[in-house]
């Protein structure tokens, strides 16, 4: 009777160490992840404000700029600066709603700064409404880099913690904390509403993302089918986890935004925006350290292609590229019926170490894709090519659908072609022969750029 008692005690001993020790591990390895995502967060948070605070640095220095080579050096810094800033803003555990107007402000700066480098690099000066755009951007940043500041220092003195946000904590603490990190966010992106409309003709123009998105037409889906689709995009991801982390229901493009974990890999994740409407990638960003370049931009260009092909977007070519610290960035667009559709466009970001696809951003193709009854070219190209300048040396001629800030689409002849050593392409309408649009090529260390 005894033994039996003694045995009994042994196995309710063993239960409860053995419970006791698996709470432990579970804890300390939640606790991990948490201190993992608080960091992760913080850093993102120090890259915005510092982004921010070099984006206003730049913009202050314009109106003192005068030569064009510094002009060009100052809007690529702006561009580069607010580009940066709004990606990693968007990578934060806050909801879009309470990020849209700042995040739409970075987009903009980085927009109506190219358009400002176009016009330097082809010797136009500076409008005096352009400057005043300037000085009141500035204003804007300076004003967004000291909110910033003072927010990532209240962060860091208080007791609001970024892990414990991003994994959803149900108690009423982690949700107030949530909404408190929303609110603050939403009362600066209020702020940022008053910044000067920009009018320019930039290549991301938020005029051409004006209209309703075409995918919106399509069969809405569930979260879970949203999930099935993030497993079979990172299908050779060695996947932990896939959680909800955000519900854009108010967005342009209203999607499910999962983060995954990746088995083995704590300061790696990938950040994903499937769409509700036809389950399509709208945004996806794999962070992880791309340490050397093993493949060229040709290999990584295929890569490309191979991806977007086998996840439902054909007939995509490659029309520019540009190298980043071993990370091609590469713009595809669509061909119908070998006319050459810029408006449908997918820009992917290939790390050159192995090939793998660490970026997507597919809202423009979303926003402006679907079946186009394209219309018959009214003039020959060898017709065309008489309003096509005669010291231009053409080398290929192709058809194009361009869009213009009007929100409206022309079918073009693109004359690309060279002129005392210097690239150009020269879109002249098929309907009536108009000289619609030039752009000049400009060879960078980093690739092609048009301008």
């Amino acid at each position: 009777m005894f033994k039996k008692r003694a045995i009994f005690a042994l196995i309710i001993c063993f239960i409860v160490v053995g419970s006791t020790t698996f709470g432990i591990l579970m804890y300390l390895d939640r606790r991990d992840y948490r201190n993992y995502l608080q960091n992760q967060y913080e850093k993102d948070l120090y890259d915005i404000v510092n982004d921010v605070e070099g984006l206003s640095v730049s913009l202050s220095k314009v109106p003192v700029a005068s030569s064009t080579k510094q002009k060009i050096l100052v809007f690529s810094e702006i561009w580069k600066n607010a580009s940066d800033a709004q990606q990693k803003l968007n990578s934060l555990p806050v909801s879009h709603t309470s990020i849209s107007q700042t995040s739409k402000f970075l987009a903009q700066v980085a927009d109506f700064s190219y358009s400002l480098l176009k016009a330097s690099n082809s010797g136009q000066k500076l409008s005096q409404t352009e400057l005043n755009n300037v000085e009141k951007l500035r204003d804007f940043a300076g004003y967004l880099s000291i909110q910033l500041r003072n927010f990532e220092a209240s962060l860091t003195e208080g007791d609001i913690k970024w892990g414990e946000i991003k994994e959803g904590g149900s108690t009423s603490f982690n949700k107030a904390a949530s909404k408190t990190i929303d609110a603050q966010f939403k009362t600066l992106s209020d702020e940022m509403q008053q910044y000067p409309t920009l009018i320019y003709d930039g290549p991301f123009a938020e005029n051409v993302l004006n209209i309703k998105p075409r995918v919106l037409s399509e069969k809405e889906i569930s979260q879970k089918e949203a999930k099935d689709i993030v497993s079979n995009i990172l299908k050779n991801k060695n996947i932990e986890s896939i959680n909800l982390y955000s519900d854009k229901k108010g967005e342009k493009i209203p999607a499910y935004s999962f983060t995954v974990k990746i088995k083995d890999k704590k300061d790696e994740q990938v950040n994903i925006d499937i769409s509700k409407n036809g389950g399509k990638v709208v945004y996806m960003l794999y962070t992880r350290e791309v340490p050397k370049s093993s493949i060229d931009i040709k290999s990584a260009i295929k890569k490309g292609m191979e991806f977007l092909e086998n996840n439902g977007y054909k007939d995509m070519i490659p029309t520019y590229s540009l190298k980043y610290d071993n990370v091609a960035v590469i713009n595809y667009v669509y061909v119908k019926d070998k006319v050459v559709v810029y408006p449908d466009q997918i820009k992917l970001k290939v790390a050159l170490d192995n090939g793998e696809i660490i970026g997507i951003e597919a809202a423009h193709y979303l926003v402006a894709h679907y079946e186009r009854e394209i219309k018959k070219p009214r003039i020959t190209a060898k017709e065309a090519r008489v309003n096509v300048s005669q010291n231009l040396n053409v080398k290929n001629i192709r058809l194009t659908i361009i869009p213009m800030e009007s929100q409206r689409e022309i079918l073009c002849y693109e004359f690309f072609g060279d002129y005392k050593g210097e690239k150009y392409l020269v879109y002249i309408n098929a309907l009536d022969g108009t000289e619609e649009k030039i752009l000049k090529i400009i060879d960078t260390e980093n690739g092609e750029l048009t301008m």
